[in-house]
């Protein structure tokens, strides 16, 4: 393999890991540690996914990412235009849906600038009593609520409720159960309960008066101009993996006849990659659920809608990665069936809400400092492991000769 083409890769991986820590890092600067936890938390697909799992499948994928910038460079037929051309296609790509998600007129917390958030008041002022309930709470009471609570639950499922009313269907008969309202009360011991009613209401003044403080570039945070930056790059790893996937299935055989002293390593890299890859769908389910929670569920445009297709879109891609194995150990093709027969039937008795509930609980907006310092270890532990000489040596004599 040519240095050049390690090197090429080890520049782009070396940006796209620049861009996860740099968005995490302006948040836990601009915010300060105990505000920036929270929205860290809630927003934690983005925020705690990227500067630690994200660099672990970098890490992981750096490999054969090499490989395949090798084979077309020097063996495929036109393979230089060609990985230039789908280069090029790709980035622009990553932009195009960048600024599309970007443009979305529902805006998180920490599109605020602190000084904003900090003199933020509920509505109308002095509310909070039985009295006189609040039409919405203070934005920085609000994600408190979601904090506490997801910190002592296991997933707000039960907090959420539908705003959109169906001509189809009449509403039920029995009187409207009543329940804590994020948007709009405070946590007490015996909080005050909302009728759907009045927590969808609370829930919209709540979003738009993120929105109001947004459209004023003045009140604009500094993580909001970096995440704008950021995100084409985040977009560009995520089709990055699924091209690096379809290659691995479609070329197997060529990577395999030219790279036969790094197949080992691409083996173990795509496992591993694979693994540290499933928690981000599950960490953008837990933050759905959350945010559906705390603002409802009318949001359709933005990163909301398209977290049910990018799940699916995660199970093609791991079965591109199953072929890829299948087709390099023939032999364990049986083996195999068996192990995936049962991690089906693993995944259909443990529910998938109940999956999502613990990672809304440990790695969501219910995290506490103990569980994400766990998670920065291990990550910090994986890249070490996947990128040292020393682990290269184990890998590649792996099967030592008897």
């Amino acid at each position: 393999m040519l240095a050049g083409s390690r090197h090429f890769v080890l520049v782009v991986f070396s940006l796209l890991g620049l861009a996860f820590l740099a968005e995490t890092a302006t948040l836990a600067f601009e915010f300060g540690p105990q505000r920036g936890l929270a929205l860290a938390t809630h927003d934690s697909h983005n925020f705690l996914f990227f500067p630690t799992l994200g660099l672990v499948a970098l890490a992981a994928f750096y490999v054969p990412a090499s490989a395949f910038t090798d084979l077309y460079w020097r063996y495929v037929r036109f393979g230089r235009l060609r990985f230039a051309a789908g280069f090029t296609v790709l980035a622009a790509a990553s932009w195009l849906i960048a600024s599309g998600l970007d443009q979305s007129p529902f805006r998180s917390i920490w599109d605020i600038a602190p000084g904003a958030l900090a003199s933020d008041t509920s509505e109308p002022k002095g509310c909070g009593s039985d009295a006189k309930p609040c039409e919405r709470l203070a934005i920085g009471e609000a994600l408190d609520n979601v904090r506490i609570v997801s910190s002592r639950r296991l997933g707000l499922v039960d907090f959420v409720r539908s705003c959109e009313s169906d001509a189809l269907l009449e509403p039920p008969a029995a009187p409207e159960p009543r329940r804590f309202c994020f948007a709009s009360t405070p946590l007490t011991d015996e909080p005050r309960l909302s009728t759907v009613e009045e927590c969808c209401r609370a829930q919209a003044r709540l979003q738009k008066a993120i929105t109001d403080y947004y459209n004023d570039p003045e009140q604009r945070s500094l993580t909001s101009r970096v995440h704008a930056l950021a995100l084409p790059f985040k977009v560009f790893f995520l089709l990055m993996l699924g091209v690096i996937s379809a290659l691995l299935a479609l070329r197997h055989k060529g990577i395999a006849l030219h790279y036969p002293k790094d197949i080992g390593r691409i083996d173990v890299g795509v496992v591993v990659g694979a693994v540290a890859m499933i928690f981000f769908p599950l960490m953008s389910q837990a933050f759905v659920e959350t945010a559906d929670a705390l603002y409802g569920t009318l949001q359709n445009e933005g990163f909301k809608p398209i977290v049910p297709f990018m799940s699916f879109a995660f199970g093609a891609w791991a079965l591109l990665l199953l072929m890829f194995f299948y087709r390099r150990h023939d032999r364990e093709v049986e083996f195999a069936g068996k192990i995936a027969g049962l991690l089906a039937s693993a995944i259909a008795v443990v529910k998938y809400d109940l999956i999502v509930a613990l990672v809304s609980r440990f790695l969501g907006s219910g995290a506490g400092t103990a569980s994400i310092v766990l998670l920065a270890f291990l990550s910090l532990i994986g890249v070490v492991v996947l990128l040292s000489p020393i682990a290269r040596r184990v890998i590649a004599d792996e099967d030592p000769p008897p």
